[in-house]
């Protein structure tokens, strides 16, 4: 990153948090005791009395560190799962479709800026992919079920793909990823839960378009 980027970086971080300035004394700097290039990270935290510091690098923030100041270091991929929780993904869907609608050099979709983000927060950009997503994907997969699957004594319908597995019973549906990845979407009464991929929608979509 250039200087003049960083520059620019930082004004729109002062601008759009200008509360988040805190003033940090040499004092309580040295008082920290993880890594040093980091110490000025954590006491900013406590001076700012934040429980929680959000970082891609916490091997520098060790939690016996930490401890003693109330404060904890999440990765970005925990800490918006936990946003999720408490906000609802629907609500940070939102959030993220305005910022994709708001870039223009170059022009992003949905899926572009969930792509980026599948590579830094995996899981969260899982969530809000079966969040948008996941419906139209149990949609597919109880087509293909109705179509291609068998039906079991027991009632159940099962369709074994080169990649995916996918069984209802009783109205519960669960796709699971043949690759390694296990469960990835399973809707039940209405409730959808999931952890999607751009590759898994893509596959479902062309499936889609052959049902």
């Amino acid at each position: 990153m250039t200087e003049a980027k960083a520059a620019r970086y930082q004004s729109h971080i002062k601008s759009a948090f200008p509360e988040a300035m805190v003033e940090l004394s040499d004092q309580l700097v040295n008082l920290m005791t993880n890594h040093p290039k980091d110490r000025h990270v954590v006491a900013a935290a406590v001076k700012a009395k934040a429980e929680v510091i959000v970082t891609f690098n916490l091997k520098d923030f060790p939690q016996k560190s930490l401890e003693p100041f109330g404060v904890e270091a999440q990765h970005p991929d925990d800490f918006l799962l936990e946003l999720c929780e408490n906000c609802t993904a629907s609500s940070l869907l939102q959030i993220i479709k305005e910022q994709a609608e708001a870039l223009k050099r170059p022009p992003n979709t949905l899926k572009d800026v969930l792509g980026r983000l599948s590579r830094q927060v995996p899981n969260f950009a899982g969530k809000i992919l079966c969040q948008e997503y996941g419906n139209d994907v149990a949609k597919i997969a109880r087509k293909t079920l109705n179509k291609a699957g068998q039906t079991l004594a027991d009632g159940e319908q099962i369709y074994e793909g080169k990649q995916y597995c996918l069984r209802q019973k009783q109205g519960t549906l669960t796709i699971i990823d043949k690759r390694g990845r296990g469960e990835i979407l399973k809707s039940e009464r209405g409730k959808l839960e999931g952890n999607l991929s751009l590759d898994d929608i893509d596959k479902f979509q062309d499936v889609g378009q052959i049902l």
